[in-house]
């Protein structure tokens, strides 16, 4: 069995035995990953902890901090119960057809990736919100998909397809946070 894990947008969470879904959970809240993590790998790996062999990590594109937490997840359940862990490109977990997948990455940007037969087969790409290029070539007949939110069953399926390991993860965007200038001062 896999366990796959995504945050990149809301948080996922499916255990998936060869081709069946055994279990799946989703919340679209996007920034109360942590908060439903833990019920939700409680339910996932109720009875099946021992069935687990490998754990899966949505990888991206998405939020600095919503992927850390799904990844960082991952890999201590992984660690826990002594399987491998591996990461997948997120847009594998909008379809398990073909399309143009979009995510919103925010700052009025969203990223795409063209998705072929459940696989990421061109992207993670960033682009203006109102400027993503239409897929050309071989993909031109595509339609687009501007995805909600992850679904890990399609995650952990595409692993089991074949998806390439991502092993770092996808922010798209370098950190714009700056060092301190030192205490602010403080007066009355």
């Amino acid at each position: 069995m896999i366990l796959a894990i995504d945050t990149s947008l809301g948080t996922s969470v499916a255990v998936v035995d060869g081709d069946r879904v055994v279990f799946r959970e989703q919340a679209a809240d996007t920034r109360r990953h942590a908060e439903h993590l833990g019920g939700m790998l409680a339910r996932a790996l109720d009875g099946r902890r021992g069935a687990i062999e490998l754990v899966v990590a949505g990888m991206g594109p998405g939020a600095f901090t919503g992927l850390r937490v799904g990844i960082a997840a991952a890999r201590a359940t992984a660690l826990g119960l002594g399987v491998p862990c591996r990461g997948v490109a997120s847009h594998a977990g909008v379809t398990d057809g073909s399309a143009q997948v979009t995510t919103d990455v925010r700052r009025r940007e969203r990223a795409w990736s063209v998705v072929v037969d459940g696989l990421v087969a061109d992207g993670p790409h960033l682009a203006p919100a109102d400027a993503v290029p239409a897929p050309t070539g071989e993909h031109a007949a595509l339609r687009r998909i501007d995805a909600e939110g992850i679904d890990a069953a399609l995650l952990a399926l595409a692993v089991a397809r074949g998806a390439a390991e991502v092993r770092e993860a996808l922010y798209l965007r370098e950190a714009d946070a700056t060092p301190s200038a030192g205490p602010k001062r403080v007066s009355q």
